[in-house]
């Protein structure tokens, strides 16, 4: 890839270099107005293909480092003070054509034959005060004055050079820091915008964190109720549900509530039948142990007439009454 740009660059200098001689052969052109103007189109094509040398050695310092890069970075220098040299010699022509021009028109420069005539007629004017000459000539001529305008003239233009070689300089050191500057910015932007990526990143990750949050918060709220309603069965399955089977059972047996459902009461015709219904429905309590409901259902059946019965089932009641609370003491 990097070869494609070193033969465009190759290209560009031939180019340039055959701009530069077709401007030392404008130089010898004698019509003011078409060398003006090709001057003028010849230089600005230069300018341009520089440019365009500029802008592929900027393509290029990205992706290749190596001393040919380098190379062609210098050659970009040296065309462009080739440049300058050549501009300032082509304007240093121009000077000495216009002075060469000048005198010729003006018929300021003196001829040999005016020279001589000239001396004659002085020493005619003044043969007989020859030996009295004391006074030196303390003008020059205008030949002398135009030179040493011109010298002026030339020097200041010298300056105006130099003024504007500092001020060419001056502004491709502008346009270098220029383009640093650039760079720097595209840096920057390239830095906020991966920022911002960043930025919506961290969006997005709080939001998912918030939601996660919310969801543990539910998670937590939930086994902790599950927690609750298992610790409450527990202590109702140990603790509580014996005495409150005891409880109920002690206040059906109190309001003779038994004795209501089934139709009957604590009377003096109660048959063995009854007996056997209540000491069973005893038993459905789960107050008694098998032992105990078996013990009370050997002694009913041996129960001859139903008083006899009614005491056996209150011993029975209180000793099933006692083994429960010390059941529910082993139990705490």
């Amino acid at each position: 890839m990097s070869t494609v740009y070193y033969k465009k660059l190759d290209k560009l200098q031939f180019q340039i270099y055959d701009l530069f001689s077709s401007l030392l052969q404008l130089s010898e052109t004698e019509d003011e107005s078409v060398y003006k103007a090709s001057f003028d189109d010849t230089v600005q094509e230069i300018d341009s293909l520089l440019i365009a040398f500029k802008d592929l050695l900027r393509l290029l310092r990205p992706k290749d480092k190596s001393n040919k890069f380098d190379t062609y970075e210098l050659k970009f220098h040296s065309l462009k003070h080739k440049l300058r040299e050549l501009q300032v010699f082509i304007n240093d022509q121009q000077q000495d054509k216009l002075h060469e021009y000048r005198i010729k028109h003006f018929h300021l420069q003196d001829s040999p034959v005016d020279t001589i005539n000239n001396e004659f007629a002085r020493d005619q004017l003044f043969a007989d005060r020859s030996t009295k000459k004391t006074k030196k000539e303390t003008e020059a001529s205008i030949n002398q004055q135009i030179v040493s305008q011109n010298k002026q003239i030339t020097k200041s233009l010298q300056a105006s050079r130099q003024l504007l070689s500092a001020g060419i300089l001056q502004s491709e050191l502008n346009i270098d820091n220029i383009d640093q500057q650039t760079k720097d910015l595209y840096k920057l932007n390239e830095g906020f915008i991966q920022f911002n990526d960043l930025l919506n990143r961290s969006k997005k990750i709080v939001k998912f964190i918030e939601k996660q949050d919310k969801a543990d918060r539910q998670r937590i709220y939930l086994s902790m109720g599950f927690f609750i309603l298992c610790c409450s069965w527990v202590v109702y399955r140990r603790i509580l549900r014996r005495p409150l089977k005891i409880f109920l059972w002690s206040f059906f047996k109190i309001f003779n509530i038994f004795n209501w459902l089934l139709g009957g009461g604590r009377s003096k015709g109660l048959s063995a039948s009854d007996m056997i219904v209540s000491s069973v429905i005893a038993a459905t309590t789960e107050i008694v142990d098998y032992e105990a409901t078996k013990a009370l259902l050997d002694t009913l059946s041996h129960a001859v007439d139903s008083n006899t019965a009614i005491d056996t089932l209150a011993m029975v009641v209180e000793s099933f009454t006692t083994s429960s609370m010390e059941r529910i003491v082993d139990e705490l």
